[in-house]
C-alpha cells in the first residue's frame, strides 16, 4: 500500500472512529480524547469534549437530549453543563417556541476550542492506528 493511500486511510479511519455511536466505542474514544487533551491546561474531561462535539454537530440541544444521546444520567449532565458554562464554552438559552425549555449551545469560545483541539484528536487516533498492519488497517476501514 502506498504511503499516500495509507495516510488517507488512516485519516478516514480516525474520523470514522471518532464519529461512532457512543455506546459502541465509548471507552476507545475516551482514551483517545484523554491522550489528545493531556497537554492542555484546561480542566476538561473526555465527556466534556464529547458534549462540545455533539453540540457542534447538532446545533442546540436540551440537557436531557444531550444526556440521552451520550447515555449520561440527567443528574450528571447538570454538573457537566455547569462546568462547560463556567469555561464559557457553552451557554444556556431559552427556547423561542417554548420558554420553559432551556437549550444548550456552543459559544464562539467553545467552537474555537473544538477547532483548536480536534486536530490533536485526529492526530492521536492516526498515531495509535499507525501501529496496525496494512491488512488490519484495511479491515478496520471496511468494518467502519
Amino acid at each position: 500500500m502506498g504511503s499516500t493511500v495509507r495516510k488517507d486511510i488512516l485519516e478516514k479511519v480516525a474520523i470514522d472512529l471518532l464519529s461512532i455511536p457512543p455506546l459502541i466505542f465509548r471507552e476507545i474514544r475516551r482514551k483517545l480524547i484523554k491522550t489528545a487533551l493531556a497537554d492542555i491546561h484546561v480542566d476538561i474531561t473526555p465527556l466534556h469534549f464529547e458534549i462540545l462535539s455533539l453540540l457542534e454537530k447538532e446545533g442546540k440541544l436540551h440537557v436531557a437530549e444531550i444526556g440521552e444521546k451520550l447515555h449520561v444520567a440527567r443528574a450528571q449532565m447538570t454538573h457537566l453543563i455547569d462546568k462547560l458554562t463556567d469555561l464559557n464554552t457553552v451557554e444556556r438559552k431559552t427556547d423561542i417556541v417554548d420558554r420553559r425549555t432551556i437549550n444548550i449551545t456552543l459559544t464562539d469560545q467553545g467552537r474555537a476550542f473544538l477547532e483548536e483541539h480536534k486536530g490533536k484528536l485526529v492526530h492521536t487516533a492516526i498515531e495509535t492506528m499507525s501501529r496496525l498492519t496494512d491488512q488490519e488497517l484495511e479491515d478496520l476501514a471496511n468494518t467502519l
